[in-house]
């Protein structure tokens, strides 16, 4: 695991271009294999938990992994704040950006006091999501060592070892897999399965801590105006990519909410390239984001790529749509393959959006945070006039889908003009201070 950064020199001389693109596709081109190979790693723990258990128990391990991915959400924030910070601090040139401190303090408080609360409504929890309280308490526990181990992967990320934080996230998919064979052959069923997770996470954790051991760590982090506005943009966000499957479930019939959700599981495998650029693009956005021109050629990138990624899959889903359904599946769920394509046109702006979402997340964008409070709410009400009409349902979906990242581009035009504005003005009077 080696550290990602392009070499140094100077980009502009057409000598220079294309080893720089050279050296970015080959740190890009290993981050997208340790992703799959993550993605792939999911996948295959998921069947081997299916096979292992029975259908009760596998309800059970389910309703765990319901507490475990809710916690995950959380920790995304965490890290994605500590990577802009850790970015931002070690492009400072003044050393007061710094700390002092090894303690993940903030990752601990909130870890603690999430799995705190988890562990307290145990009782209440496991009657709502029909499981048990040890299941829950099992899912509690893995609540501190998420937030840590976003902690570690915001430093590897905000310091440019991109690589060492990718296949540190990747290691705790991989070793499910090793450590669910185990509890297979051994037969230790449920309770082995559960332990699987918290092996694999409690290992990565310790890999995560010291690998990023020698990283300063950023004054601020969470508990900042910044910090805060990160939080709410990613949680946000992440809300409003899949609550269209909890309204689904809370008013439509199960079967159909079923049907839905197969389907968009599939079409959701396109928010992963975006997701997989973030790793790559978020500590680059931030130690470049007051160069206009720099930041706009990542931006047009980033958007190009999740635009051809979502015509690619439309394209797809029109032509293999009933083949995939019918591999992937049981008959059941045939009627799965007519949602297909609607939902990827659905999805479309919102995997653009989320391209953008590097962006706005690298200045923590307050008008970002802002406009996806305000889609929270236009959503929640949409969703409940239209559920359970699906179609109707992803009519709102995509509408503020397209709202949201036509706005994402006019914050980001802004941010641009007034940068511009700034190096015209320093152009013309060069004793004046930097852009802040």
């Amino acid at each position: 695991m080696t550290d990602d950064r392009p070499p140094r020199g100077d980009v502009s001389a057409p000598r220079g271009v294309s080893p720089h693109i050279r050296a970015h596709a080959k740190a890009l081109f290993a981050v997208g294999i340790a992703s799959i190979l993550g993605i792939l790693a999911s996948f295959v723990f998921q069947l081997l938990s299916a096979r292992s258990v029975t259908p009760s128990e596998f309800g059970l391990l389910s309703a765990f992994f319901v507490i475990v991915n809710v916690a995950a959400v959380g920790s995304a924030s965490l890290q994605s704040t500590v990577t802009v910070k850790t970015a931002e601090a070690l492009s400072a040139p003044a050393p007061a950006s710094r700390s002092s401190r090894r303690l993940p303090f903030e990752a601990l408080v909130l870890g603690v006091a999430g799995g705190a609360l988890v562990a307290s409504a145990s009782p209440w929890l496991a009657d709502a999501l029909d499981t048990t309280p040890p299941i829950i308490l099992a899912a509690a526990v893995t609540i501190p060592l998420s937030f840590v181990f976003a902690d570690a992967m915001g430093l590897l990320q905000g310091s440019g070892r991109i690589s060492q934080a990718v296949w540190w996230s990747t290691f705790s998919q991989l070793g499910r897999v090793l450590f669910a064979i185990i509890v297979i052959i051994a037969g230790l069923g449920l309770g082995g399965m559960v332990g699987t997770v918290l092996a694999a996470l409690l290992i990565a954790v310790v890999g995560g801590l010291w690998s990023s051991r020698s990283i300063p760590r950023p004054a601020q982090g969470v508990f900042s105006l910044d910090g805060l506005t990160i939080v709410a943009l990613t949680i946000a966000f992440a809300w409003l990519t899949t609550s269209d499957v909890i309204f689904l479930r809370a008013g439509a019939p199960s079967d159909l909410a079923g049907i839905y959700a197969s389907a968009t599981v599939l079409v959701k495998a396109g928010l992963l390239l975006p997701s997989t650029l973030s790793l790559y693009l978020l500590p680059r956005f931030v130690k470049h984001r007051d160069n206009p021109n720099l930041a706009r050629v990542g931006v047009l990138v980033t958007l190009g790529v999740s635009l051809a990624t979502s015509l690619v899959m439309i394209v797809g889903f029109a032509v293999l749509g009933d083949w995939l359904i019918s591999l992937i599946y049981k008959e059941d769920y045939s009627s799965a393959a007519e949602l297909l394509v609607p939902a990827a046109v659905a999805y479309l702006p919102w995997i653009a959006a989320q391209g953008m979402m590097i962006k706005m997340t690298s200045f923590a964008s307050r008008g970002a945070a802002l406009l996806l409070l305000v889609a929270v709410a236009a959503q929640a009400i949409g969703f409940s006039v239209t559920v359970p009409d699906v179609y109707a349902m992803l009519t709102v979906f995509a509408a503020i889908g397209f709202v949201v990242l036509i706005t994402f581009l006019l914050i980001d035009a802004r941010r641009a003009g007034v940068l511009r504005a700034a190096e015209r003005s320093r152009a013309e009077d060069p004793n004046s201070g930097p852009i802040v």
